[in-house]
């Protein structure tokens, strides 16, 4: 096996064009990797496939009904949508202005939508795990 430097120069010779093809073949590859994800996704979201009907909806608990909980909109689930999409804007639009690099996200931005993420899934644990601690003093007290 020959393992070499390629060749460099105003004339690289035959490596250079193999890379720049295979190059462009991953380019390609990958767009319609991600176009077809993207069309698919599309497809399910328009004819129903995937339901955003309770998309900001979350569980409350109610321990005297008879299915245990309900579903009632979701502050949490809104804000945490809301702050995200926010994100990916600001930073869709810094790729636009730049393709050529990664942006940056200034680190306040990145810490609202940390914050945002720790608000909801906090909200989360707490209905998860202090709902039952209640339920389980309520059955111990007479």
């Amino acid at each position: 096996m020959y393992i070499g430097v390629l060749p460099s120069g105003p004339n690289p010779g035959p490596f250079s064009i193999v890379m720049r093809t295979l190059s462009t073949l991953a380019y390609w590859e990958g767009f319609i990797l991600l176009g077809g994800f993207f069309g698919t996704v599309l497809w399910k979201l328009l004819t129903g496939g995937i339901s955003l009907e309770q998309l900001l909806e979350g569980d409350v608990r109610h321990p005297n009904a008879a299915e245990g909980d309900s579903t009632s909109a979701s502050p949490g689930r809104a804000q945490s949508l809301v702050s995200t999409i926010f994100v990916a804007a600001y930073y869709l639009l810094q790729v636009v202005q730049n393709p050529k690099e990664f942006p940056k996200l200034p680190p306040d931005l990145i810490a609202v939508l940390a914050g945002s993420q720790a608000l909801y899934l906090g909200g989360k644990a707490q209905a998860m795990l202090l709902g039952p601690l209640l339920d389980f003093l309520k059955r111990r007290t007479p």
